[in-house]
């Protein structure tokens, strides 16, 4: 026989696997100086302990029958932990997941639910989530006051703002509500919440198709001016006035101060117009696109090194001085030179084309007819002598189009023909 729980009837004898790694950071909104909304009674608790209370209940349900998930806090204890580093640390461990975990109040005492925030509809992993949880809210009893973004609030959330992964801000029920509260000081009510949080993380998780990652390009941000100093100028009068977060971004010798994170234009332009208000006369919006991923660079192609045609060397000294000759042999032997192999291929190469033209040094091909290696045919390119000028020639023909060109050094005694060569 089942004992029926709020997870289910057989839920409790059920133990679940993600098929991937999951880092979930869970963030039980406020703690120390800041309660958050204060309790009504003495007997129950603010809601900063409420927030812990049910973020430890969360936590323990996905730690205790889920495989293969790592649960992270922002708090552990109750102790005061700023909006910026509970989202410094949400993206430090690269969580999948963000959770922030509230308790609602309004004036009007008779309003009670759940609420999940989200920061844009738009991004559609985040909003997906929303969804699961609200209907999981709703299943478990739960009278639901909807999905709301910024949009909706008309203002921002920090800590969905920022964070880097898909995130929502839950609001888990009405302290200004008398009997609202008193659920949410029991052991029912916070057993109910968080098992229903449990079970839309687990069943969002492992749904298939999954949504598509949140799109959190572009973002606009309103430059208010730039520095050298932004210790000093962070500290000072006006910026503190301002009343608004403000990150120094470092471009070049210089720091940009950056305002807000915007996902509409409309509403970056809305936000640059109080700024100006405050005294920033230049602020201005900028635009941030996605960053360019960097060019992968192709796995190089192990090639034997290039041997290169014996050529004869002619002895012009007249002498039968066989110890002499073996000296002479024995300083040739020592001397060596350096071209650049830009590549090498199995076919025949044609020198003519543009791609070699722009070099803008000699380049040679050789065939080595002996190699065991299906790439008989190398390009290199230049001779000198020279360590320093090898490397200048390098570093010229990688920027011209060959990025996994390469040294090669070549005994002078052991130096071949080339099968063809171009001549800049």
């Amino acid at each position: 026989m089942f004992s029926i729980t709020a997870f289910g009837q057989s839920d409790s004898y059920k133990q679940y696997s993600f098929d991937r790694k999951v880092v979930i950071v869970i963030d039980p909104g406020h703690g120390g100086s800041d309660v958050g909304k204060p309790r009504s009674k003495s007997y129950y608790k603010h809601e900063s302990d409420l927030n812990l209370d049910i973020a430890f209940r969360l936590g323990g349900y996905l730690e205790e029958r889920v495989k293969n998930v790592e649960v992270k806090y922002t708090r552990k204890t109750d102790r005061t932990v700023s909006l910026e580093e509970r989202v410094n640390y949400a993206n430090s461990v690269k969580a999948d997941y963000f959770i922030s975990i509230h308790c609602n109040s309004l004036s009007n005492k008779s309003y009670h639910g759940t609420q999940v925030h989200i920061q844009s509809k738009k991004f559609q992993t985040s909003y997906a989530l929303a969804k699961q949880i609200d209907q999981d809210f709703i299943r478990a009893g739960r009278k639901s006051r909807g999905i709301r973004e910024r949009s909706d609030r008309g203002h921002n959330l920090q800590v969905i703002q920022y964070t880097e992964m898909p995130g929502v801000l839950v609001e888990c029920g009405f302290m200004s509500n008398a009997k609202e509260e008193a659920y949410l000081n029991s052991g029912k009510g916070q057993t109910y919440i968080a098992s229903a949080l449990f079970r839309a993380i687990r069943d969002f998780e492992n749904k298939r198709p999954r949504p598509q990652a949140d799109r959190r390009y572009p973002y606009y941000r309103v430059q208010i001016g730039s520095t050298t100093n932004p210790t000093a100028d962070l500290k000072s009068k006006k910026i503190k006035n301002l009343k608004m977060k403000v990150d120094p971004q470092k471009e070049g010798k210089v720091y940009s101060l950056l305002v807000g994170r915007e996902y509409e234009k409309k509403v970056a332009d809305q936000l640059a117009k109080t700024i100006r208000k405050k005294g920033f006369k230049d602020a201005y919006v900028r635009k941030f696109d996605a960053p360019k991923p960097k060019p992968v660079t192709p796995k190089k192609v192990e090639v034997p090194a290039v041997k290169e045609a014996k050529v004869a060397v002619v002895n012009t000294t007249a002498t039968k001085d066989t110890t002499n000759s073996s000296k002479q042999n024995d300083k040739l032997a020592d001397l060596h030179f350096y071209r650049i192999q830009i590549m090498s291929s199995v076919d025949d190469v044609d020198l003519n084309k543009r791609e070699f033209k722009v070099l803008g040094y000699p380049v040679f091909l050789f065939y080595d007819e002996e190699s065991k290696n299906a790439y008989k045919y190398q390009v290199l390119v230049g001779k000198t002598y020279s360590k320093e000028e090898a490397q200048k020639i390098l570093a010229s023909v990688r920027q011209k189009g060959f990025p996994d060109a390469f040294i090669v050094t070549v005994l002078e005694n052991q130096a071949r023909k080339p099968h063809k060569q171009l001549l800049p």
